[in-house]
């Protein structure tokens, strides 16, 4: 199990490189992430499309397909869908959440950007997340990016992880 993970890790690693220095020389490294990111929402707003990426009964083909129509009603970019080509011929679905949050994650080290990721028992208050925000800033400086999940498996408080480090 652990090894799948970390070969599954390894891919996306790969991937998401790839896509961001080819995207870097052509110099649209911004259209394309806002591509991914509208992917990304996508697959983590509507269950049965997250359902299909992993899917192993449906080609890779159809997969292509049904992503391309979601990017083609918002023009995306030429290489974003030259990608996904790539990734349907090699069999990747399974790992484009994933290759998508590290293309992320990348751009913002390029960027000198700061991810944290917050995690909570309960959904915060717009209030509470404010108060967070400011409170890491005067620690983390100002390039912060704050991703607030909720885990009802906590008990209470909050886990804050940034990189591989956790407070």
């Amino acid at each position: 199990m652990s090894s799948q993970l970390s070969s599954r890790n390894l891919i996306s690693d790969r991937y998401a490189s790839a896509l961001y220095d080819l995207s870097a020389e052509l110099k649209n490294v911004d259209t394309v992430l806002k591509d991914l990111n509208l992917l990304q929402k996508h697959i983590q707003k509507h269950n049965d499309l997250k359902i299909l990426v992993k899917s192993p009964l449906i080609s890779s083909d159809g997969k292509l397909k049904i992503i391309q129509k979601i990017l083609f009603k918002q023009s995306a970019d030429k290489l974003t869908i030259t990608f996904l080509k790539v990734v349907s011929n090699n069999k990747r679905f399974a790992s484009l959440s994933s290759i998508i949050s590290k293309f992320i994650n990348i751009n913002a080290q390029k960027r000198g950007d700061i991810l944290a990721n917050v995690t909570s028992a309960d959904k915060l208050s717009d209030k509470q997340k404010n108060g967070i925000k400011d409170q890491l800033k005067s620690i983390l400086g100002e390039k912060l990016f704050l991703n607030f999940k909720v885990d009802k498996k906590i008990i209470g408080g909050l886990i804050v992880k940034i990189g591989s480090k956790m407070i």
